[in-house]
């Protein structure tokens, strides 16, 4: 309380100053006595000073906070509004993203030894429908050594192979190849593929059916090789004509075997004398199974 006098006595000098030194620029009047116009004046501004002006400033002084406050809110809107507008990189769960060296990993690519030895994971590469880091774990690397070092000729080929496509995918324009080397829990190289996909949230790069499946339980995103070939196969309808070649003889010894272009397997009824030779087919049904479509026709 006693500051507030205090101040008002301070604001009420001031303005009494101020209003002498003022005052002095009046001209002037007939018949007034300038000494009594001063002193009012004085007088008058000192009350001013005392009991006006503070109010009045303490009003000016909340309209102006709130005004403030105001515009401070609406730019803060407008600026948050704006950014969220701006594209951001999705991270799954909320979760910050590992890295190897300063590679961010969002959602990478886990290849499998399947993938790898498969070896058609390089031309899908190279045709641009997968880029980013694809991640090779040390222990599929392990495990493709095991199979080049195979004392079956066919086994030996196969991991060397996947060496060899592992390397052709370095230099592949918009993928980077890096070697995970950190240990996951798991007996098999299949528990530890999905222990590593769930710790960085990755896809897996596979043609294995079983590990597809066991992911697709976990909730992993797969993406298998042969379902893409599958999808992309040259599409045939019932009733449909082929023209088609009898390679060899199926399962029943009256049919005979042939294959579209993209590998599909057509077996024909009462064809297995016609082996060697180009028959024109009609497509009588088709069936679904985990490796692709399988196709029976009969000669037309």
């Amino acid at each position: 309380m006693r500051v507030r006098l205090v101040l008002r006595a301070i604001l009420a000098l001031i303005f009494a100053t101020l209003a002498i030194i003022f005052s002095e620029l009046i001209p002037p009047i007939d018949s007034t006595n300038p000494f009594l116009i001063r002193a009012t004046l004085t007088v008058l501004a000192a009350w001013i000073g005392f009991i006006v002006f503070p109010d009045v400033a303490r009003y000016i002084r909340v309209i102006t906070l709130t005004l403030f406050n105001f515009f401070v809110r609406r730019l803060s809107a407008e600026v948050s509004t704006q950014l969220l507008r701006l594209p951001r990189p999705s991270l799954p769960f909320g979760n910050p993203s590992p890295a190897v060296g300063s590679v961010s990993l969002v959602r990478p690519l886990i290849l499998d030894t399947s993938a790898a030895i498969d070896g058609r994971i390089l031309d899908i590469a190279k045709v641009g429908f997968i880029s980013g880091l694809i991640l090779v774990p040390s222990f599929v690397l392990t495990e493709l050594q095991q199979v080049a070092d195979s004392k079956d000729d066919l086994k030996r080929q196969r991991g060397r192979r996947g060496f060899e496509i592992i390397e052709d995918l370095k230099k592949v324009k918009g993928l980077k190849v890096e070697v995970w080397d950190k240990q996951h829990l798991g007996k098999t190289v299949d528990e530890r593929l999905i222990s590593l996909a769930k710790n960085l949230h990755g896809r897996i790069l596979t043609c294995d059916f079983n590990l597809n499946q066991v992911a697709s339980v976990s909730n992993l995103s797969v993406l298998n090789v042969n379902d893409l070939a599958n999808a992309v196969k040259t599409a045939v309808l019932p009733g449909e004509k082929l023209d088609l070649k009898i390679v060899h003889i199926g399962k029943d010894p009256s049919q005979g075997v042939g294959y579209l272009e993209d590998g599909t397997m057509v077996v024909v009824t009462e064809a297995a004398e016609r082996i060697g030779k180009t028959l024109q087919v009609e497509v009588s049904k088709i069936i679904q199974i985990p490796q692709g479509k399988m196709i029976f026709a009969t000669q037309a």
